[in-house]
């Protein structure tokens, strides 16, 4: 998963500055060796791993970042700029709890540079949107974990999606109302077209054992009435769907007849064209935000 692998890095590239190894070149490790120092309360460091042209000026950010170690989540590489989604403990020091900025890099005559300036004025001077923001960073990073597992998942992977859909609150949905009616559209669509292959399969396997079509006429029935509910999207909408599209899977994988073996390929692809949408819908919802 992404988070255990920043995790490993995190740790391999500390190991790595201890031991006077060479350096850092991506901006996963520049912003990582730049925590460290941050941690250290090391000046000179962090004006080598920043745009921070002179050490006296180092403040801090006004914190003290004693032992802290950030965890890193999305990153995003736009030719000589990067973000990085960086998980910080709070500033009230609540236990377990953690705060969601962007550390923000530059890239200049070759090296990338943690942008000093510009990341301290996110962490003392955070968006109200910051929080919002991180859920939808969370989400994007849960799916696109489960969204790289094996077939065999599709029924936990929709799940998980409708459980996340869940968590998300009324303003996320005034915050990306076009984004979400879009995505609405598209998952209707989607929706259509699977009942539409459903409704096939049956017509030609009309001598497929009951089990097997009552569970597909079943199938049939969830998704038309989960996807009435998408002329007005919101979450409730799209978890709702989820939860349709996680139990066809669940169905799908339990047929029994051979005869349906090529329409199961079918629907799988239908399926993981789903959650690749779905994994396109978090990015536009979050550059919705910004």
């Amino acid at each position: 998963m992404i988070y255990t692998w920043f995790k490993v890095a995190l740790l391999s590239l500390v190991l790595a500055v201890a031991a006077g190894c060479s350096k850092p070149e991506t901006p996963q490790e520049v912003a990582a060796e730049f925590w460290q120092a941050m941690a250290e309360d090391d000046a000179g460091a962090v004006a080598e791993l920043s745009t921070l042209a002179d050490p006296s000026a180092f403040d801090g950010f006004a914190r003290d970042w004693f032992e802290t170690v950030p965890d890193f989540g999305r990153v995003i590489i736009d030719e000589r700029e990067a973000t990085i989604v960086t998980r910080l403990p709070s500033a009230d020091g609540a236990s377990g709890e953690r705060r969601e900025v962007i550390t923000y890099l530059v890239n200049l005559n070759g090296d990338w540079l943690v942008d000093y300036d510009r990341t301290g004025k996110a962490i003392m001077n955070p968006s109200p949107l910051d929080g919002l923001m991180g859920e939808i960073n969370r989400l994007g990073e849960r799916l696109s974990a489960t969204f790289s597992q094996s077939s065999d998942d599709l029924a936990l992977r929709m799940d998980a999606m409708a459980r996340e859909f869940e968590a998300y609150s009324d303003e996320a949905s005034r915050r990306a109302e076009k984004v979400m009616e879009d995505y609405g559209r598209a998952l209707q669509e989607f929706m259509e077209e699977l009942e539409k292959s459903i409704e096939e399969a049956l017509e030609d396997h009309q001598q497929a054992p009951a089990r097997d079509r009552s569970a597909l006429q079943q199938t049939a029935a969830d998704l038309n009435q989960s996807r009435d509910r998408l002329d007005e999207p919101d979450f409730d909408a799209f978890a709702d769907s989820s939860r349709a599209l996680a139990e066809a899977g669940a169905r799908f994988s339990r047929l029994s007849d051979e005869s349906f073996k090529s329409y199961q390929q079918t629907w799988e692809a239908k399926l993981d064209e789903i959650s690749a949408r779905t994994q396109a819908f978090f990015d536009d919802l979050e550059s919705s935000g910004r």
